[in-house]
């Protein structure tokens, strides 16, 4: 009998520096055109992916994430990428796996800020109940039982960067939302209001297209900056620099997905 063909994983970036993070790791590699979308099949440790760059924001992710996951029947997407710290007891370097997504900038508006609602809901009177996307408890399991031994690469010395402690995984909420966030009152606001470890553009609206389609969807980042003052100087100064530590993290946990 013929075996059946293995369901890939879907793997997203939103940038290119990202994706070629990934894409170096591949091998029995094949280029594809789906729409106009560039995407590349492979093996990554000896698993079937679909690898492709999303762009940059919710729209973009979402949309990419719902035709490459129904073109290729993927089993699951990997959001891979980096993404701005919150939590002050992070650092540039560090990889958060988030446990929950949740978009911050979807809800009810007012002059005392924004309630936030579930993505699709209509955000009037209220309901506030399920805002969040949350991995299942037995994946996480899997996940972290894959990642606990794993020594994260350090900051090349030439970026000037004194660090107190090697790059570390954490396990937290990440939020989403369609703004670079470069101010220490929205930092400060978005770990208070969701008790955030950092913040991105994309993770949570893929979250809400794979919720539809019926697979996880596993959100990886290695924070490039602390969605600060200084996110806007940080940012392209460590994007290469980290985008491999979140790539060595995916490569890990491929075979628990």
């Amino acid at each position: 009998m013929n075996a059946i063909p293995e369901r890939p994983i879907a793997l997203l970036s939103p940038l290119v520096e990202e994706r070629d993070a990934l894409f170096h790791r591949l091998t029995d590699v094949e280029a594809h055109v789906i729409g106009t979308l560039p995407v590349t099949t492979g093996k990554l440790e000896g698993h079937s992916v679909a690898l492709a760059e999303s762009g940059v924001g919710k729209v973009a992710s979402a949309a990419i994430a719902t035709l490459i996951a129904k073109s290729f029947d993927c089993r699951a997407i990997v959001v891979c990428g980096v993404a701005g710290g919150i939590d002050p007891a992070l650092a540039i370097g560090d990889v958060v796996i988030a446990d929950r997504l949740i978009q911050h900038d979807y809800g009810h508006l007012t002059n005392q800020g924004i309630r936030n609602f579930r993505p699709g809901v209509p955000p009037i009177g209220e309901a506030r109940d399920r805002i969040a996307f949350d991995l299942s408890p037995e994946l996480l399991m899997r996940i972290g039982g894959v990642v606990k031994d794993i020594k994260l690469p350090p900051l090349p010395p030439d970026l000037g960067v004194e660090t107190e402690r090697p790059p570390r995984i954490a396990f937290g909420p990440i939020v989403s939302g369609d703004q670079f966030i470069n101010s220490e009152e929205v930092r400060e606001r978005l770990r208070r209001d969701h008790a955030a470890l950092a913040v991105e553009m994309e993770g949570a609206a893929v979250a809400q297209a794979t919720e539809l389609i019926g697979i996880p969807c596993i959100v990886i980042r290695s924070l490039s900056d602390l969605a600060g003052a200084d996110s806007h100087l940080d940012f392209p100064k460590f994007l290469r620099a980290v985008a491999p530590a979140a790539a060595e993290v995916v490569t890990r946990i491929v075979s628990v997905l």
